[in-house]
């Protein structure tokens, strides 16, 4: 009988998306679907870029270290939010600052990473959680953002969506409607 080591890992890839209302992508940030701008990022590969193959194309995530506890619910039934941990220094203070205030959209994605030599080498996604910004929290070694759950974000309509021609085709412009 033959024994097969294999190394296996789990990472976690951030894709935090920035409503369009706050302007265009420009600086870190990429253009995305619908408007959003967005910043990706990922925690495994220590100073390098990692590829996330996406529904439509790869995307470029770069390092970030951060932590993220994923949505729960208690023996009672009630939800428990997400939260993403990250180091208090400037660049991450002045991060935090703007996730809250614009409420950006966070996608967190729990990876099982197969070959630990390759960052290009698309993972399998084990668990993918879309959460709303809606608070945060600092220490004096780590900041935290909160995550709405899943079921705060069906009430709160996240993501935002408008009636547009493009989406749905015609719109009506009055309130006459004749049979």
């Amino acid at each position: 009988m033959q024994s097969t080591d294999r190394e296996i890992a789990l990472g976690q890839y951030l894709t935090m998306r920035r409503p369009p209302k706050f302007g265009p992508a420009e600086g870190n940030f990429i253009a995305a679907r619908e408007g959003y701008s967005e910043l990706r990022f990922q925690n495994f590969w220590i100073g390098q870029n990692a590829i996330l193959q996406d529904i439509a194309e790869p995307q470029t995530h770069s390092f970030l270290p951060f932590g993220f506890s994923g949505a729960t619910v208690d023996r009672g039934g009630g939800n428990i939010d997400a939260r993403l941990v990250l180091p208090n220094n400037a660049l991450s203070r002045t991060f935090v600052d703007q996730a809250i205030k614009q409420a950006w959209t966070a996608v967190v994605r729990v990876c099982m990473i197969d070959n630990l030599e390759d960052p290009n080498q698309t993972p399998q996604t084990l668990y993918r959680y879309v959460g709303q910004v809606s608070a945060g929290s600092w220490s004096d070694s780590e900041l935290q953002l909160v995550l709405n759950s899943v079921l705060d974000a069906v009430q709160t309509n996240l993501p935002a969506r408008t009636l547009q021609p493009r989406t749905v085709g015609n719109l009506p412009v009055s309130g006459t409607i004749s049979l």
